[in-house]
């Protein structure tokens, strides 16, 4: 009888260990937890930011693009008008000097 009653005895105080190890696992499980959910928050936040800022680049980037592809236009126009000022310029200067040898021609062929 005495064997039983230090087996219930010791019995009982393991299952009070046992719960109070409980009670301390799952303080420890619930922090844990706690802090799991506390990572997951920030990493939702991070990736919000990342596509947020993604999208603002693209934004960018294609802002950027029209930019010079403007730029690359109202140059290639200039160097257009440019080019077509150079060749009236040319023409008008290759008239002028046909004009004077067609005078001196005329002016030769009076001398006659």
């Amino acid at each position: 009888m005495k064997t039983l009653t230090a087996l219930t005895t010791i019995s009982i105080t393991l299952i009070g260990f046992a719960a109070c190890d409980s009670k301390v696992e799952s303080a420890r499980k619930d922090a844990l937890e706690s802090k799991a959910e506390a990572l997951d928050n920030k990493a939702e936040t991070v990736r919000k930011e990342a596509k947020s800022d993604a999208a603002s680049l693209t934004k960018q980037a294609g802002l950027d693009a029209d930019a010079a592809k403007n730029a690359a236009k109202s140059r290639a126009e200039q160097d257009k008008k440019s080019a077509t000022d150079a060749a009236d310029s040319i023409r008008k200067s290759g008239d002028e000097a046909a004009k004077a040898l067609k005078e001196k021609a005329q002016d030769a062929r009076e001398q006659k």
